[in-house]
């Protein structure tokens, strides 16, 4: 018998349940507004953590500009995996990836899906993908307080933190603060905020 569309998202969040028992620290990166290298410090905290000897796992969840591949140097590779099971892809010893950019689009190709259908795909990456044992992972999320944050902070159970990154400007500090607020209302702990691409004042 078929089963209902309630059923296999209640099977999905217990396959999710059961991953994060296997990973140790869960850590959202975000951002206020585009721009501010947000992406680009996920990829050097998962990097920086690997070195450091912890097993680490970076999770895409920017549908609609999946850059996490390309900074990885991985975007010619594909996930591999059969229904209710997706292996990531191993950037170097401990430290895997999964991005929608590796499942077949055409990195020209636009990801034109409203609300539900995002929500969807990141519930299905946080059900099938195979991480094993992961001292951390990272997920990187798109600019704002939408859909894949949210969907993000209420799929995982007991989220670790957030990272904000942001940049001098008035407007990109303007845009932390709802960062902050959304973090706060949803009981997830800021664990950090990198203001990124400051000059160092000159000394007097």
């Amino acid at each position: 018998m078929q089963q209902t569309n309630e059923a296999i998202i209640a099977e999905q969040k217990e396959r999710i349940k059961k991953t994060m028992e296997g990973i140790t620290c869960s850590l959202l990166v975000m951002s206020g507004k585009g721009g501010v290298g947000k992406t680009s410090v996920a990829v050097n905290v998962a990097y920086g953590l690997a070195a450091e000897g912890h097993t680490v796992g970076i999770l895409d969840v920017d549908l609609h500009g999946p850059n996490i591949a390309k900074m990885l140097g991985i975007e010619k590779k594909m996930l591999q995996g059969s229904e209710h099971s997706l292996q990531p892809v191993e950037v170097i010893p401990r430290l895997h990836a999964v991005s929608i950019a590796l499942v077949g689009y055409a990195s020209d190709q636009p990801i034109i899906w409203r609300g539900p259908l995002k929500t969807a795909a990141i519930r299905q990456f946080l059900a099938d993908v195979e991480w094993g044992r992961l001292d951390y992972l990272i997920i990187d999320a798109p600019p704002g307080t939408g859909d894949e944050p949210l969907s993000i902070c209420q799929l995982i159970p007991h989220m670790s933190g957030v990272i904000i990154v942001t940049t001098p400007q008035d407007v990109a500090i303007l845009d932390v603060a709802k960062s902050i607020r959304f973090a706060k209302e949803l009981r997830v702990p800021v664990v950090g905020i990198v203001e990124n691409m400051s000059v160092p004042s000159p000394a007097r």
